[in-house]
């Protein structure tokens, strides 16, 4: 592997991390926005807006922190596909509960959260490589890319 690649991995890989920081950031301001919904509304509804609403302001952090996106163009396209992977994991975890119980007699509450952490680092995976294909523009990674890797004047990350 030469050293532009090795730097590109280095890069990507620290782009990870920080998505990784951001989204768990995210997933607290769900469970807080969870508790405080469903003290008027069940659980469902309460999850429901819960789930949006971090997911939307989700979004907007890792547009801004993760991937480095000022401004306001391409917002709508950018948080469409936020709830477009929202429905993605969505459709992923509940499939992962299906097949726990179509596959263990009464699974235990361990069980259902093992199953639901993996299924969530694996759509989070997803989230991140769409994410980075769509909100990283040619000039974004350019201008990212650290000094001597074939970008005159280019800055390194932030």
């Amino acid at each position: 592997m030469g050293r532009v690649d090795a730097a590109r991995w280095k890069a990507t890989l620290v782009q990870l991390v920080v998505f990784a920081c951001v989204g768990g950031a995210f997933n607290v301001l769900y469970g807080g926005l969870y508790v405080l919904l469903r003290a008027e509304l069940s659980a469902q509804p309460a999850n429901a807006i819960a789930l949006v609403l971090s997911t939307i302001a989700g979004t907007f952090g890792h547009r801004r922190i993760t991937f480095g996106v000022r401004g306001t163009e391409r917002t709508a396209t950018h948080q469409a596909l936020g709830l477009a992977l929202l429905g993605f994991s969505l459709a992923v975890t509940a499939g992962s509960l299906w097949l726990l119980g179509a596959l263990v007699d009464a699974p235990s509450r361990t069980q259902e959260v093992a199953v639901l952490v993996a299924a969530n680092l694996g759509t989070g995976l997803v989230r991140f490589f769409v994410f980075r294909m769509v909100m990283v523009t040619r000039a974004g990674r350019n201008r990212r890319r650290p000094q001597g890797l074939g970008s005159p004047g280019a800055s390194a990350l932030p």
